[in-house]
């Protein structure tokens, strides 16, 4: 998101529409993406912020991998001690 807006900013009197055409086409798929046409952001600002949304969700799930990963890790050693 950083990076597409650096590069919105050098472009002079960008239409909303356009940049956010492209930029939702320019996602990679998943299910952010289909969130995305599903239901099209109203907004760059809506699109910001459904996009925190997804990061948030993503970090969370990626924090309990890992928390589940550790506690079968542990609840191995013990099977073993």
């Amino acid at each position: 998101m950083s990076r597409f807006n650096k590069a919105a900013l050098e472009i002079r009197d960008l239409n909303p529409a356009v940049a956010l055409h492209h930029l939702t086409t320019a996602l990679k798929p998943g299910p952010f993406v289909n969130s995305i046409y599903k239901k099209p952001p109203t907004n760059m600002d809506d699109l910001r912020r459904r996009a925190d949304k997804y990061m948030q969700m993503e970090e969370l799930a990626d924090f309990c991998n890992q928390a589940r990963a550790e506690t079968v890790g542990e609840t191995k050693k013990l099977m073993y001690v």
